[in-house]
């Protein structure tokens, strides 16, 4: 098989890989490993990397996210970087969309610009980039680098080229979508303020709970809590310190409770805790821990200490006799009760 063959079956190899189902959560890295090897082992050139533009708050910037010589899983503390105030021509290139087919990278306009702090350093002589797009504009290159000899890129490798950096292009949109789709369900079924679940999840998800723990004989306890005072909270110190409470209560609750207790915000500064195994009695002593946890909030960027209470009331499920509505019901009586007789109560 010759050269030519090598890069057209390699070009059907390379789109199925591309296809292939990956963890879109973890470092680029990862998920762009095989198809980099694919295009390093095609074109026999010296590294692939791939690079993404963005921009912080001085200019404009490429920086390096995957890379073949850093292995599948290693990615650097810090990665390289190129900025557009110092390399104007190289970004210039990038935003025209073209492939970029350089045979000598020191002396070509569009790559001499780093060629005493990278191209000299790390002995690339030729290099051949191309243009990863999204919704039409530049969001990136892939680059072939060439070390130690010159090398004169011919059209069918250019061509290569392109179709690994379509194949970066559709594995991003992917992973586009999928944060796209996270944000979403989030959306849904997720308190935006305090990113705990909200109340629509609770009715979503509480029955197949209540079902599950019933069939396997295990307690299950329901907890309704309610922040005292809140509203002296917003009239004293304003809604975005009171905000900020409700995300420090969360917060707090999520550090001090199990992972299997489920916090959802029912609505303003009330909040449903299901714990899921244990009884109303030890339920009760976990709630008094959270009361002791959050007797002091740290609120308005830390420099105000708010003296901060809470009163809940519990009901553990013995059966599947009263419905959801129920239950609430019951532990919202409880907590009045817990209001009316001091506050900083948990009634059972």
């Amino acid at each position: 098989m010759d050269y030519f063959d090598t890069i057209l079956a390699n070009s059907n190899l390379i789109r199925r890989h591309a296809s292939l189902k990956v963890d879109l959560a973890v470092p680029a890295q990862e998920f762009m490993w095989q198809v980099l090897q694919d295009a390093l082992e095609t074109l026999e050139v010296s590294r692939v990397s791939v690079w993404l533009l963005s921009s912080n708050s001085d200019s404009e910037i490429l920086e390096c996210v995957a890379n073949t010589d850093w292995g599948k899983n290693g990615v650097p503390n810090e990665l390289p970087y190129l900025v557009k105030d110092e390399n104007p021509q190289y970004f210039e290139a990038i935003d025209f969309g073209a492939p970029i087919v350089v045979q000598n990278a020191i002396l070509d306009s569009r790559t001499c610009g780093f060629s005493d702090t990278y191209l000299i350093k790390e002995n690339v002589k030729s290099m051949l980039d191309t243009i990863i797009f999204s919704e039409g504009y530049p969001i990136g290159v892939v680059c072939c680098e060439q070390k130690g000899d010159y090398r004169r890129w011919n059209r069918d490798e250019v061509h290569f080229a392109e179709l690994v950096a379509d194949c970066c292009t559709y594995r991003f949109m992917v992973q586009k979508q999928a944060k796209l789709e996270e944000r979403l369900i989030n959306l849904a079924f997720c308190d935006e303020l305090t990113g705990v679940y909200n109340r629509r999840y609770f009715f979503e998800s509480i029955n197949k709970i209540i079902s599950l723990h019933m069939r396997k004989r295990m307690p299950l306890t329901v907890a309704f809590i309610d922040f005292d005072n809140f509203k002296s909270i917003n009239d004293t110190y304003g809604h975005q310190v009171g905000d900020e409470t409700l995300i420090g209560f969360t917060a707090i609750a999520q550090e001090h409770l199990r992972s299997e207790d489920l916090i959802y915000r029912f609505g303003g500064e009330e909040f449903l805790i299901v714990f899921q195994g244990i009884d109303v009695h030890d339920a009760k002593k976990a709630l008094i821990r959270l009361q002791s946890a959050v007797q002091t909030i740290l609120v308005n960027q830390a420099s105000t200490k708010l003296h901060f209470t809470f009163s809940a009331g519990a009901i553990e499920l013995i059966d599947n006799s009263l419905s959801i509505e129920e239950v609430i019901s019951k532990a919202d009586r409880l907590l009045y009760k817990a209001k009316k007789d001091g506050k900083n109560r948990i009634e059972i």
